[in-house]
């Protein structure tokens, strides 16, 4: 971004006021107020553009931006909706006798005096002058809109999550209702260690797969169990397991948390 301060202003002249008000307005109030707060003055209308999109360039690159509401002005409005949607320091002024549709309040609009009577001139330019400084200074380092959407923001966990995510072994999906689908994955229970002497190796791929009711097996978990029922659900292929602690509905698959019980 470069030192300017670029200005959005009713262009032409807008019915209900004289020839040249607002050349008069950007002459006595907003160029004295730029200066004032250390920033080069550029009116948005006095630069001619080969593309419409060097407008938007020229809106987002300034240090600051202010725009003038009077008269209804639709430009200012749009500048005003990129610096605010960019979180970018902009301030927004509008002659009394002008009404807006919106809270302009919000954006700590200021007013000015068309009449632009020398008793009321200095004054305004005193009081945009520091606006336009202060809507550099509070400028966030954290975007408000992103910050209120918590949009981007690191997302922490508690240092046993962070373990568990970088566990490699996948953890069977539970759920205590044996007739329906799981939902979460089945929680880390501590592995029960030693094994006892009837616990046999993993099962392979090909034994998962011929699992049947009455089958028993031991689960790191959760203990011996007994297969009450096996089903397939798309790929997974699920099992009805009656332990001590309760029946759980499990996806079967070849791994240590399943092994075979010996006779």
């Amino acid at each position: 971004m470069d030192n300017r301060c670029f200005i959005i202003m009713p262009p032409g002249e807008p019915s209900g006021y004289s020839q040249g008000h607002f050349n008069r307005v950007y002459d006595y109030v907003i160029v004295p107020a730029c200066r004032a707060a250390g920033y080069w003055p550029t009116r948005s209308d006095s630069v001619t553009y080969d593309n419409p999109l060097d407008v938007v360039k020229n809106i987002i690159d300034s240090e600051v931006v202010l725009c003038d509401l009077s008269a209804n002005n639709s430009n200012a409005l749009y500048g005003l909706a990129v610096r605010h949607s960019l979180d970018l320091p902009v301030t927004v002024v509008k002659d009394v006798k002008s009404v807006v549709m919106f809270d302009a309040n919000a954006f700590g609009l200021l007013e000015y005096d068309e009449s632009l009577r020398i008793d009321t001139v200095q004054k305004e330019v005193e009081i945009l002058g520091e606006a336009l400084k202060k809507a550099v200074e509070t400028k966030k380092a954290r975007h408000q809109l992103l910050d209120r959407l918590s949009i981007g923001l690191p997302q922490f966990t508690s240092q046993n999550a962070m373990v568990e995510d970088i566990t490699p072994s996948p953890a069977p999906i539970e759920q205590s209702a044996p007739e329906e689908e799981p939902r979460h994955k089945e929680p880390r229970l501590p592995i029960i260690s030693p094994l006892p002497e009837y616990v046999g190796n993993a099962f392979t791929e090909e034994q998962i797969g011929k699992l049947k009711a009455g089958d028993s097996l031991f689960h790191l978990n959760h203990g011996k169990g007994k297969v009450n029922f096996v089903k397939n659900s798309g790929k997974e292929k699920l099992a009805s397991i009656q332990f001590d602690s309760g029946t759980k509905l499990l996806v079967l698959v070849a791994s240590d948390f399943f092994r075979k019980v010996n006779k």
